[in-house]
């Protein structure tokens, strides 16, 4: 097996050491604008399997070039990229793997579905944590019931490290932001609606450390596909909420109130900026903390439905934490090394179907489930066996 990863960011560097790990993978490229910090993720993580090279992802031309080498792609780059990624995997004739597209960019990427049934070729979107983990429970907790009302997803999390920055961010600058700030969409009486930011206020209790959080709407893939792939199954309800730390969003709330995340530019000292690039830029210059994360994550998903004629409440868990060697976060965990897993059960032959899929209908839920089991992501809940 030989994968390109794309992108040397945390979520990269967990899906390269997750490969690493697999002796049934000989070669892995991890490709990055930045090319110094993608030969330290491959000295440091892919051992003697992995090399690195540049790689613009702008340009698919020249993407497509050294990606056709490859079994599959991973893109754990920003959501931006997608469509262009994925164009370079259909140009090169290779399977296709990326962790959301918040919505809308999933929306667009799943128009590709023909072109990549042309080619025989398999484009799974959205296949980390949440977006990725929770479609395929939701997957396996809706293949116990005849009917399925709501898939309710709950990204629940708390970091036990004190940080001097009330700006920290666990993952992606510009993801967060876009989270925080596009309208969440939900899908209610069997229609998709806009809700507003941090609507939704709703309570969940979670196993310790964790305990009780406040969720809110956000902006998620899930969302997008879920009320899809179970229309069969007569669905009404889905969202995706998520407990995102009270201080970041009243940072943000402050940082949106004047004017500094619109990205309509205005003219400073007779120049055009936009000041959500400026923020950016600004936000991904500072230094990252000296502190490990020490967190701890549980993807929930609830489907509620029927069999026969009685109403079911399903739930299940999915927990990662934080490690130490390697020192990763459980976001980087559950994010990266379900990517991974996914691509190798295409390449092996576990996963068959062809098209561009989410992962609720891509994936055998059961073989994936344990394998994230087996990497320390730990299912649970009254269905699981």
């Amino acid at each position: 097996m030989r994968f390109a990863v794309l992108g040397a960011g945390m979520m990269g560097c967990a899906a390269v050491y997750d490969l690493e790990q697999s002796p049934q993978v000989k070669e892995i490229l991890v490709a990055d604008f930045d090319l110094p910090r993608a030969k330290k993720v491959a000295r440091e993580f892919g051992a003697k399997k992995a090399r690195a090279v540049f790689a613009d992802v702008r340009k698919a031309s020249a993407l497509a070039k050294f990606l056709g080498n490859y079994d599959a792609v991973l893109n754990c780059t920003q959501y931006y990229w997608n469509l262009g990624v994925m164009k370079a995997a259909l140009a090169a004739r290779v399977h296709y793997l990326d962790l959301g597209g918040l919505f809308y960019t999933t929306r667009e990427q799943l128009k590709l579905h023909r072109a990549f049934l042309r080619i025989d070729k398999l484009a799974i979107l959205g296949i980390g944590s949440a977006p990725g983990i929770a479609n395929v429970m939701a997957r396996y907790l809706a293949d116990q019931l005849d009917r399925v009302h709501a898939v309710r997803v709950y990204n629940g999390s708390r970091d036990a490290q004190i940080y001097a920055d009330p700006l920290a961010f666990g993952f992606s600058v510009a993801t967060i932001l876009d989270e925080l700030t596009i309208p969440p969409m939900s899908f209610e009486k069997g229609r998709f609606r806009e809700c507003e930011r941090f609507s939704g206020a709703e309570s969940q209790t979670f196993a310790k450390p964790i305990g009780k959080l406040v969720m809110h709407h956000s902006i998620h893939s899930e969302v997008a596909t879920l009320p899809v792939s179970f229309k069969s199954k007569g669905i009404r309800e889905s969202f995706f909420k998520i407990n995102y730390d009270q201080h970041l969003i009243e940072a943000v709330k402050l940082l949106s109130a004047i004017g500094l995340l619109e990205n309509k530019p205005v003219a400073v000292s007779g120049v055009q900026v936009s000041p959500r690039a400026v923020l950016e830029k600004l936000l991904k210059a500072r230094p990252l903390s000296a502190k490990p994360p020490k967190d701890v994550e549980t993807i929930r998903v609830v489907v509620t439905g029927k069999n026969g004629s009685r109403n079911e409440v399903l739930t299940l868990d999915a927990t990662a934490r934080f490690s130490t060697i390697p020192s990763f976060s459980a976001v980087a965990r559950d994010t990266g090394f379900p990517i991974s897993a996914a691509a190798q059960m295409i390449v092996s032959g576990a996963i068959h179907t062809t098209g561009v899929q989410p992962p609720e209908t891509a994936i055998p839920p059961k073989q994936f489930l344990l394998e994230m089991h087996q990497r320390g992501i730990r299912i649970s809940g009254a269905t699981w066996r």
